[in-house]
Formats: structure tokens, sequence, C-alpha cells
């Protein structure tokens, strides 16, 4: 049966999916002549393209920008065979509107990928991603700020959103606070080798691959508590400033083993496997 994957967007997780689809088609956008089709985003091109499909199995993933984008809704759900998401509490949201209940299956990672050590409590703090508002970079300030002096923020990513780089460039001279910018880079695994923490702080997120490679090399995470957060990393998410000061604290515990296992266990290639059997369920 000819199967065809859809990734308009080039993802950390793509060659995790090309190892378990090895006969699949891989195309950017939809292409007519399928049995079955996975689309890894639901954007509008998806939706059209299911839409006025016949005959066909259709398998689509709802990830967070498309889930408040809402193309999703313009969806005939009737010619799609199965949802999945990778966030619960987007999932819940999804079953309690439409009566559909999806699968839900965190993005996954290859752990031996990542060069794992067991690393301890030190003063460099990482924030990985997009430089934008939703990123909320504006708590990362404070908990700089809540620190005490020689804790360092070190920012590497793609600026999305300048006023925040101005604010943040403002804000560090004002509290006289060392950060540092990168710009994007593609050797994270390298970059990430002597930082101490992986700090989170947005307010959205589906299932954060920075979060989880950073694990995966031993790394502490410090986890703000946007929806869906504690389903996916439970106690090492945070609150308020205090508790995540606390976290970074040399008193609280450091678990580079725990922080790995956690990859292997609940984000690891286990979750690519989910996926071939929910397609294989349909073919």
């Amino acid at each position: 049966m000819s199967i065809q994957v859809v990734n308009p967007l080039k993802m950390q997780w793509e060659s995790g999916y090309k190892d378990i689809f090895p006969c699949s088609t891989w195309n950017t956008t939809p292409q007519e002549g399928y049995e079955t089709n996975l689309f890894m985003w639901c954007d509008k091109a998806t939706v059209d393209f299911i839409n006025k499909s016949e005959g066909v199995k259709n398998i689509v993933f709802i990830r967070r920008y498309e889930w408040f984008a809402g193309f999703w809704r313009a969806l005939d759900f009737s010619k799609v065979q199965a949802f999945i998401f990778v966030n619960d509490y987007f999932a819940a949201q999804f079953e309690k509107i439409t009566g559909i209940k999806p699968y839900v299956v965190y993005n996954g990672v290859t752990p031996e990928k990542w060069a794992y050590k067991q690393r301890k409590h030190g003063n460099k703090i990482a924030v990985v991603g997009f430089i934008n508002q939703k990123k909320n970079l504006p708590l990362a300030m404070q908990i700089l700020a809540a620190l005490p002096e020689g804790y360092t923020l070190h920012l590497v990513g793609e600026v999305q959103d300048y006023a925040t780089m101005d604010y943040i460039d403002n804000l560090s001279k004002s509290m006289k606070r060392k950060v540092y910018f990168y710009g994007r880079i593609d050797e994270i695994d390298l970059w990430l080798e002597d930082k101490n923490y992986l700090l989170s702080t947005a307010i959205s997120e589906g299932c954060p691959n920075n979060v989880i490679e950073a694990m995966a090399k031993g790394i502490k995470p410090v986890i703000h508590n946007w929806p869906g957060a504690r389903e996916q990393f439970g106690e090492l998410v945070f609150d308020t400033v205090s508790e995540a000061v606390s976290m970074m604290s040399p008193e609280s515990p450091y678990e580079s083993g725990i922080y790995r296992g956690i990859v292997e266990q609940r984000f690891g290639l286990n979750n690519y496997l989910k996926v071939k059997e929910i397609v294989g369920a349909w073919m």
C-alpha cells in the first residue's frame, strides 16, 4: 500500500519518521495518487486536500500552531481516520469540542544522538528556540534577576520579534546581568555542552524538542507551567519565579540519569513506532 507523508517544514523529528516509513514518499505539499496520507501538520493545504479527497485514508497531526490558527475547524472529519496530538491539553480540548477522541503521541528524539554525561549545578542557563513573545523571555529575565550574581542567560535561536530583543538588551543593562545571544546555530548538541540548565518560560508549547534534547544530554530542565506541561514533565515544572530559582539552587536535586531516563521512556523511539502502529491500523 502506498503511503504519502506530507511535511512542509524541516523539523528535528523528521529523520526518525523517515526511518520507520522507509518506503513512503515524503512531499512538502500533498499530492494525489496515494492510498494513505500522513499529514505532519494540519495547515490550510492539508484541510483543502482532505476535504476534496475520496477513497483514501487520512491521518492528521494537529500541533500547537494549527490548533490556534484554527484550520482544523474547517475539516470534513468524516474523511479523517485518526487525529494525533503531541499535547494532552490540546487533545482534551479537541475531544470536548468535536466528540472525537484523538491519539496523543509526544515528539520523539533519538537519545543516542545527544552527548550524555553526568552533569551538575552551575551558573549557565540556556534558552533555545525562536525569540518571540510566546517564549515569554520577560519571565526569564525576572528569574535571572532573582538568582544570585554570577548566573548568566544564554539565548540561541532565530529572532522573530525584535521588540523582545530590544527589551532584553535594555533590561540586562539596567539589571547589570549578563545575557548572551548567539543567533541561529546548527550544532545545538555542542552548544549545550557547557550549559547547566535548560530554561523554558514559554506561555504555550506543543511538545518542545529543545527541552527533550537537553534532557537527553543530562541537563536539568526548568519548565514553566504552560498548558500540558505537567503531563509531559511532571515535577520539573514551575509556576513562580521563586520556584524556578529554587530548582536552580545548588541545594536542589540534579539527577542527569533521571532526565535521560525520562527521555528514553517518554520521548524516545517508541513514539515513532506508535505513529507507525496508528497508520498501520488503517492500512
